[in-house]
């Protein structure tokens, strides 16, 4: 609810300025002021609808309202900004010009195209954002483990972070999720958390859980958790992985085929969480095996390659998911998005499938990462 308030309050902020700016750009334009009034009191309406009835309303109108919303809001963030740029332009160039800059005294005809041309832009960047959302790649990450495992001398491992199902991503986003994943034809399936959103309602009233049945794999599917499943009805969500065949681990390692091992972390959330080679030790981990680690939350690569981990996998970040938030992820964290080799531990950060909030991706990817991993003495 927090969340929602919050987001109510950053929409009105948005919107009063971007009002006031068109209405000013259209001062005799009688038309397109009936316009304005029309979009921007169609939106606030609906908005405040879905953010006081969201729990009341069907589920397909939640999702409709929800997603205009939150893509509204980041329509008038980046129109904003060009605005902004815009003006502050402008305004430098009559200073020294030694012209007055008044944004009501400029020329008519300015003010117009001005106005119109960051929407035009942006709409092209969101067209563009939405369709890479919408088409995810899959990225090959080939690694090399200087380990024997058994027989087996390589594997192939659909990594996927991120999905987020939930109000936003539903039951058909899901199915294409899943559809991808499976035309891959992995041997192991791995998740790194935040598979179900903040609430778990729309997953039942979908039933999402029977499209994630479909995923399966020769040497099984697996994930550890994610911050986002511990945001409500914790034990209610993993009970549902757990029945849809996703094996959660918790602290918890797993001996594959009698060849390698996946282990899965709980959240940084947890208080209860343990440290990696406190899990390694207690789960008689053979480290003369290759491990593979599933940890949501890429913010202390060093554990794991400290702890002698051969592959650490991680997701959260969505690598901003939209410009500018890209560039702050790499400024927060060692690896935001990708590989790196760090000591003798193959690292990958996955910018997830998923996405929370609009669903665009604006420098950024939607992704599934296949990694084939090859056993060498």
């Amino acid at each position: 609810m927090q969340a929602l308030i919050h987001a109510f309050i950053i929409q009105l902020m948005l919107d009063v300025p971007v009002f006031l700016k068109g209405w000013n750009a259209f001062e005799r334009k009688k038309a397109a002021r009936i316009i304005m009034i029309v979009v921007f009191g169609t939106e606030l309406l609906a908005y405040s609808i879905g953010f006081i009835f969201y729990r009341h309303l069907p589920e397909t109108i939640t999702h409709f309202i929800w997603m205009m919303g939150t893509g509204w809001m980041l329509f008038l963030l980046y129109s904003c900004g060009l605005w902004l740029m815009i003006d502050t332009v402008n305004a430098i160039r009559r200073k020294i010009s030694h012209k007055p800059w008044r944004i009501k005294e400029q020329p008519q005809r300015f003010k117009i195209i001005s106005f119109i041309i960051p929407i035009v832009i942006v709409t092209g960047i969101m067209a563009h954002g939405r369709y890479r959302f919408m088409h995810p790649v899959v990225q090959q990450l080939p690694v090399t483990i200087h380990k024997p495992a058994g027989q087996m001398d390589s594997v192939r491992i659909a990594m996927i972070g991120d999905l987020h199902l939930g109000y936003m991503i539903d039951r058909n986003h899901t199915k294409r999720f899943v559809d991808l994943i499976m035309a891959q034809r992995p041997d192991l399936i791995l998740f790194v958390g935040d598979i179900i959103d903040s609430y778990i309602e729309p997953v039942l009233q979908q039933r999402m859980d029977e499209e994630l049945s479909r995923l399966h794999a020769p040497l099984g599917v697996f994930s550890c958790t994610g911050n986002h499943e511990y945001r409500h009805d914790t034990e209610e969500k993993i009970k549902l992985l757990n029945n849809a065949g996703i094996a959660i681990l918790r602290d918890s390692a797993v001996l594959i085929d009698s060849s390698f091992y996946v282990v899965g972390r709980e959240d940084k959330v947890v208080a209860t969480r343990k440290p990696l080679r406190e899990i390694l030790a207690g789960q008689s981990v053979d480290m003369s095996k290759p491990v593979i680690v599933l940890n949501h939350t890429p913010d202390n690569l060093a554990e794991e390659a400290d702890a002698g981990a051969d592959v650490a996998l991680y997701g959260h970040t969505h690598h901003g998911q939209a410009f500018p938030g890209n560039i702050a992820t790499e400024m927060v964290f060692e690896v935001a998005h990708g590989y790196k080799k760090k000591g003798n531990t193959h690292v990958y950060v996955t910018s997830g499938v998923g996405l929370v909030g609009p669903q665009y991706r604006i420098g950024t990817v939607s992704e599934m990462v296949m990694l084939t991993v090859q056993f060498r003495q």
